[in-house]
């Protein structure tokens, strides 16, 4: 439920609070375990003004969430964090609040299953304690986890961005948390530019599909209460279905800037997906003094996101292009790996017109050289360490070290 992306704000609070102790302890009788239990970690701290999450936040478990509410099968549970700005529309309180979302209900304070207070949710350890404190109080077969904010990616310093502490959620410490609880099933973004084979390689072993843009998305983002409806008319779907679902229900026309969802399976087709553009990224690295021009060609056909960072490209279109304008015969066949494996990978998607031709999942590709955007000092590079050093993306493939030649 993130806004249209933007780079991270500037503002630091005057005070920090400390994080929050959750309360890890299960209630006295635990609910009976359902099918799935789905949990929305809700950073709404943010600055008052357009940006601001607060009214959304209680919007979406309002009238979304609480339009289906939990049943036997299907329990659902948010961590609502509204940092320092309060809302007279529902009771003025402020911090971060457990809700156990039954149907009908209101996120008021006197509704909420635990108050958490000032509660840091750019900090991996919140992560981790509402994930506990899910399981523990309504344990499942099934885990979903919806992270709720704004986003850009794997960009660091964007993510989960909680005002009052001045921090964010970055994607080598959400795949820490992931790995201390073991894993969920399903990974729901509702942020902007989450759909990035990047973003998917941290979810990877620790979740079996996940559900995103390739582009910013509105302020209404995922319509939860068609994710809901769904599942509990089929509570016994897997994650690949449930992920479908929820890339299919930022279709129903929420708001003017959602443009394109997909849904990804991160399995072992997942696992080919990579495998291939690991050897397309080693291959187009020894070929670089030879194919330079035709690389820069494929590089400036491939769509980008039009609403947000124009440094991603849509991943099947950059191995077309590449296909086509490459003169290298192991290039090409590398190139029809990729496509083929990303067919298998991606469920489902849609997207306007207006995103070209898109195919699900975006990948990191720089100009190069790397010239300041007019009138900002922000560059194309300035997070390329970060790249290097802390995404499982760049363990598992050569893409890393094929922009570090290429960058030269």
């Amino acid at each position: 439920m993130a806004v249209v992306a933007s780079v991270a704000l500037l503002l630091v609070a005057a005070a920090v609070p400390r994080v929050a102790a959750a309360d890890p302890a299960p209630t006295p009788s635990p609910a009976p375990t359902a099918s799935w239990t789905v949990m929305v970690y809700m950073d709404g701290d943010q600055i008052p003004g357009d940006l601001y999450l607060g009214s959304w936040l209680t919007h979406d478990i309002d009238k979304e969430m609480a339009a289906v509410g939990s049943d036997a099968d299907v329990q659902v549970v948010a961590l609502a964090d509204r940092g320092r700005f309060p809302s007279a529309a529902d009771g003025s309180w402020t911090g971060a609040r457990v809700f156990h979302v039954t149907k009908g209900m209101t996120a008021t304070a006197e509704n909420a299953a635990a108050d958490w207070g000032p509660t840091d949710m750019g900090s991996p350890q919140t992560l981790v304690d509402f994930i506990d404190w899910a399981r523990a109080n309504y344990p499942a077969r099934h885990y979903a986890l919806f992270l709720w904010d704004h986003g850009w990616g794997w960009w660091p310093g964007n993510t989960m961005e909680d005002d009052t502490s001045n921090d964010y959620l970055d994607m080598d410490e959400l795949r820490g948390a992931l790995e201390t609880v073991h894993g969920v099933d399903m990974v729901g973004w509702d942020t902007c530019l989450s759909q990035t084979i990047e973003v998917e390689a941290q979810l990877r072993g620790f979740a079996d599909a996940m559900a995103g843009s390739q582009d910013s998305i509105g302020y209404s983002g995922f319509s939860y209460q068609n994710i809901l409806s769904a599942l509990q008319a089929w509570p016994t779907m897997g994650p690949n279905s449930l992920a479908v679902a929820a890339a299919k229900s930022m279709r129903t026309g929420h708001d003017q800037w959602t443009w394109a969802a997909s849904a990804v399976t991160l399995g072992a087709k997942w696992d080919a997906l990579t495998a291939a553009v690991s050897d397309l990224s080693w291959d187009l690295a020894v070929g670089l003094p030879k194919y330079h021009r035709a690389y820069a060609l494929a590089r400036r056909l491939a769509v980008s996101p039009p609403q947000t960072y124009p440094e991603d490209r849509d991943l099947n279109d950059v191995a077309y292009y590449l296909r086509a304008h490459v003169a290298s015969p192991l290039i090409k066949s590398d190139c029809t790996r990729v496509i083929k494996a990303e067919q298998k990978v991606v469920l489902w998607q849609w997207h306007v017109k207006a995103e070209g031709h898109v195919h699900g999942i975006d990948i990191f590709w720089p100009s190069s050289p790397a010239p300041p955007r007019k009138g900002s000092s922000f560059d194309q590079w300035v997070d390329f360490a970060y790249y290097g050093a802390d995404l499982n993306f760049t363990r598992l493939t050569y893409w890393g070290d094929f922009l570090s030649a290429w960058g030269k």
